[in-house]
């Protein structure tokens, strides 16, 4: 079977959920009586799995007409299953920017492409981060973002008085950003557009064989933050 994305639990009924889900992705959609001859389980063992995976918004059902007897119900998987599956888009990425970078030697495209997408995701961010009241609080918003992006980010304050720092500990974009450093220039334009100060440095990154990307971001008047960090 296809491997998902996620690794099945050391229980049998995580793994059996783990076949029910990449039953319904290779042979769906399919009714409890053909799960069940599948799996080798019996229909209250199915039922009971599909419960589960209907309350995690993987699995939804409809009713289809049959050639005799009543409607049944049959499953198939959600859109949000799709992010259990194994995806490619790191190299489908670099393949793109490496299309653009032959048409435009310069890299004018491939700039024009991350300035674009840097705008994007303030437009998209900005208002959230925005709301907060102070740069700490905002600091503490952008990381939420990025942490929902994929990049287990974190905040604390600085060893220096009067400065915050956020760390990434995962760059969702790696395969790209070693290539094109574009994406790290932008992400810092972001970080400083969002945040509404100019007063943001990157001291670490990934791409440059950093154990995490460290950002460090002065307060105004250099006051020392107050609060615990959150992550």
């Amino acid at each position: 079977m296809t491997a998902l994305a996620t690794a099945p639990g050391p229980s049998r009924e995580p793994s059996t959920r783990t076949e029910i889900i990449t039953l319904l992705r290779t042979a769906g959609p399919l009714t409890v009586a053909e799960l069940g001859e599948r799996l080798g389980i019996t229909h209250v063992a199915v039922r009971r799995h599909l419960t589960a995976l209907e309350r995690d918004n993987l699995v939804t059902s409809r009713l289809a007409r049959q050639p005799m007897g009543r409607p049944t119900r049959v499953y198939s998987l959600t859109e949000q299953a799709e992010d259990l599956f194994p995806k490619r888009y790191g190299a489908l990425s670099l393949e793109i920017l490496d299309f653009l970078a032959e048409l435009d030697p310069e890299q004018r495209l491939v700039e024009e492409f991350f300035a674009r997408r840097g705008r994007e995701m303030a437009q998209r961010y900005g208002p959230y981060v925005a709301s907060g009241q102070t740069l700490q609080e905002r600091v503490a918003l952008l990381t939420e973002v990025q942490t929902a992006n994929g990049y287990l980010a974190s905040w604390e304050p600085g060893h220096e008085p009067g400065v915050l720092e956020l760390k990434e500990f995962n760059c969702p974009v790696h395969s790209v950003s070693r290539k094109y450093r574009h994406a790290c220039r932008h992400e810092l334009e972001f970080f400083k557009t969002v945040l509404g100060t100019d007063q943001v440095e990157r001291v670490e990154c990934i791409a440059e064989g950093g154990t995490c990307c460290r950002y460090r971001i002065r307060l105004a008047g250099g006051l020392q933050p107050a609060g615990d960090a959150s992550a």
